[in-house]
């Protein structure tokens, strides 16, 4: 071998060497490009702290508030909006301060009746509502016309807010039938059912 040539793995291993260089600065800066196209590169510290600079996930620091019956907090608005403008028209929005009071939703029974008119001893379904009593207690009533009395069979609970139950009569005649709400002592509607 002469002296001034290079031996054959050293100049394979400097051409790998050079190669793996080459390929390491594409890839960086592919990623470099890549980062900053995409929005996740850091920026710099004007655009976190310039509100026009684009999206960010600002978040208000909360705030106790003192007045009775507003939220317990309340957020700051963000440092870029701007404060309505008030109009003269009647229109307008109620102010915040003022909060309406939802009176709650009135517990009432819904009865229904399968069929309204049964042969002897049918099946009748008697199915219902009860939005709020959940859990209630539920005892079936019949007036013949000589006032209310209770039908006799096991007393309906409440499930879902919803109940259901089956009875039977051999007697003949019109009957009306309700639900009575045992702890409350509040009644539903009156179905009627005719048995001949």
């Amino acid at each position: 071998m002469k002296q001034g040539a290079k031996h054959p793995i050293a100049a394979g291993v400097t051409a790998l060497a050079a190669v793996a260089v080459g390929v390491g600065l594409i890839v960086g800066l592919a990623m470099f490009v890549g980062v900053n196209i995409m929005g996740l590169g850091g920026g710099s510290s004007d655009q976190a702290t310039d509100p026009d600079a684009g999206a960010s996930l600002y978040a208000p620091s909360p705030k106790r508030t003192e007045a009775a019956g507003a939220p317990a907090v309340t957020l700051h608005a963000s440092p870029t909006s701007a404060p309505e403008k008030k109009t003269g028209s009647a229109s307008a929005s109620p102010s915040p301060s003022k909060t309406v009071e939802e009176k709650p939703a009135k517990k009432e029974i819904t009865l229904q009746a399968g069929i309204v008119v049964a042969k002897p001893m049918e099946r009748i379904d008697l199915t219902g509502i009860y939005p709020g009593g959940e859990g209630a207690i539920l005892r079936l009533e019949r007036d013949e016309g000589q006032g209310w009395e209770e039908f006799g069979i096991p007393d309906v609970s409440v499930t879902g807010e919803q109940f259901s139950t089956a009875i039977q009569t051999g007697r003949v005649g019109k009957h009306r039938f309700r639900m009575k709400d045992v702890d409350a002592g509040t009644y539903s509607n009156v179905v009627s059912v005719t048995i001949g």
